[in-house]
């Protein structure tokens, strides 16, 4: 690494395991841009330790516990330097010369916050998935900070979170990606929550987990025992939480999927209010309506029809309202671009050739 002039210089931290298939594609988008390179392995049997050293990594290792906070604060302690941005391996810098005047005017700032990067998410046939919003990731931290959590781990303290405007891509989801990891974050998920009971938190992590790898139905209940906690009988809900718009779309997609129309519904009703400036909650909650009144057209057609036009004005709310990184992770594609094919079509449907067509184009 080159001798920094920044007045606050910036370490990547990163923990590492058998990552030589995307371990240069990280650093080769990265090295340079940053004045310390950090890798802790936690047991490798692959070329990941010489990659990294390839690009003047510091190595370190760590004998693996089965905790993610454990291994990512140890890394954070082997760093010299007041920023830490944190990267996987199957992270990679999109734009270089973006990402160098990013990083320039975070080493002109004092580490006093969380910094946010947009994660853009790696399609089957190996393209971007730049059809969805960018999800915010916590990446950025000052050398306060440190993790908590055995999986799915957050930063701590609870400092202001800026979105940095840096976008990285992410290969962690894929259909092959998933199958290297087999059944371990659930497996840690549901030893977390066995210690831990009423965290909320890891009852949406692998309500989360089971959406992506098993599907809704298997998901549903630990969905619904999230929201449950967060919201108990008699009392206070508790306070919102960077994560709760995504539980909320989960649970509506999950139980609009499974067949309980009634309570997706009842449930996007209750959260109206909250979300209201939300196009993805708005598109969501529009889908569980119009499968509502899928359902009754044979024993309810009134309120079938009633509900079929209230799914037409959360749609166009939706597209109104436009996509907001903080409310996105769920969706795979826009909240605004499906919303507005769904009113073409409901346009065409009823006739109105000219409406339908500018819905289209905005789709």
């Amino acid at each position: 690494m080159p001798v920094t002039t920044r007045r606050f210089p910036i370490s990547l931290v990163m923990i590492v395991r058998d990552e030589e298939a995307t371990l240069g594609r990280c650093l080769g988008s990265i090295h340079g841009l940053v004045d310390e390179i950090v890798v802790v392995d936690t047991g490798s049997t692959d070329r990941t330790v010489e990659i990294a050293e390839s690009y003047g990594a510091v190595v370190s290792h760590f004998t693996w516990v089965d905790d993610f906070a454990a291994a990512r604060n140890f890394s954070l302690a082997q760093a010299t330097h007041p920023w830490r941005i944190i990267l996987d391996a199957d992270d990679w810098v999109l734009d270089r010369e973006q990402a160098s005047t990013i990083l320039a005017e975070i080493g002109s700032r004092a580490p006093t916050f969380i910094g946010a990067i947009g994660s853009v998410q790696v399609r089957e046939d190996g393209s971007l998935n730049t059809d969805a919003e960018p999800f915010d990731v916590p990446r950025l931290l000052p050398r306060e900070a440190t993790y908590t959590g055995r999986i799915h781990e957050q930063p701590v303290p609870d400092l202001p979170v800026v979105r940095l405007g840096l976008l990285v891509g992410h290969s962690g989801y894929t259909g092959a990606a998933l199958a290297r990891k087999g059944d371990r974050n659930a497996a840690l998920l549901t030893a977390a929550i066995e210690a831990e009971p009423d965290n909320a938190y890891l009852w949406y992590q692998l309500g989360s987990e089971y959406v992506v790898r098993r599907g809704h139905e298997e998901a549903l209940p630990y969905l619904v025992a999230c929201y449950n906690l967060l919201h108990p009988e008699n009392a206070e809900p508790e306070p919102l939480r960077t994560w709760s718009p995504r539980l909320v779309q989960r649970l509506i997609l999950a139980l609009t999927a499974t067949g309980h129309h009634e309570d997706a519904v009842a449930l996007g009703a209750a959260e109206a209010g909250t979300w209201s400036d939300s196009s993805d909650f708005h598109y969501v909650y529009g889908q569980a309506q119009r499968a509502l009144a899928l359902s009754l057209l044979d024993r309810d057609e009134a309120r079938a029809a009633q509900l079929v036009a209230s799914s037409l004005q959360l749609w166009l709310q939706a597209v109104e309202l436009g996509d907001r990184p903080e409310y996105s992770g769920v969706l795979a594609q826009r909240a605004t671009v499906m919303a507005a094919r769904l009113v073409a079509d409901d346009y065409e449907t009823m006739g109105r050739a000219e409406e339908a067509a500018r819905y289209r184009a905005i789709a």
